[in-house]
């Protein structure tokens, strides 16, 4: 007689369990006091890419004007100056966008480059037209971190960094 009263009241404690144990998973579970450290360089990225999607995109005027204020700011640019390197950050953003709608559907990789090329040397150029022998050095320092901050992020990936093409043929080396 003992046994199936045990028997019963073990298996009336296992459906009581099960029961309250659903009922419990239905419940929200409370944020812990301390919540679990993430790798900052990963919630940084999340925080980016939500930023970003929460974003609109800025219009041609608006990018050139916060290139400008960048410029302005490591360069040390006059108003004069100012406004000339936003007129040349304008015009090249605008021919990048044309260039780019032009060859979305290209598959000539190699035109679409050298268009772009052209329209990067011709801001080069413009620029260094304005700048002032000190202000040439501190652009072509900060081109040259910008490079290697890139070079640094393909290594990263495990992509090569872009060797530069060098077009003199009595440097090749043909074994």
């Amino acid at each position: 007689m003992k046994y199936p009263i045990i028997f019963s009241m073990l298996f009336a404690s296992s459906i009581l369990a099960t029961q309250v144990k659903a009922q419990v998973s239905n419940q929200p579970q409370p944020t812990p006091e301390y919540p679990v450290q993430k790798n900052a360089e990963s919630e940084n990225q999340e925080t980016k890419r939500q930023a970003a999607a929460d974003k609109q995109p800025l219009t041609p005027e608006q990018r050139a004007q916060k290139q400008t204020d960048h410029l302005q700011k490591k360069l040390g640019l006059t108003e004069e100056q100012k406004t000339k390197v936003y007129d040349l950050n304008l015009s090249r953003i605008t021919k990048m966008k044309a260039t780019r709608d032009k060859n979305k559907n290209s598959t000539d990789k190699q035109a679409a480059k050298a268009d772009y090329q052209k329209i990067k040397t011709d801001f080069d150029s413009g620029l260094k037209a304005l700048l002032t022998d000190d202000q040439q050095k501190i652009w072509a320092q900060l081109k040259a971190d910008a490079k290697a901050k890139r070079d640094a992020h393909h290594q990263q990936k495990g992509n090569k960094p872009k060797q530069p093409v060098n077009e003199d043929s009595d440097s090749l080396d043909i074994d």
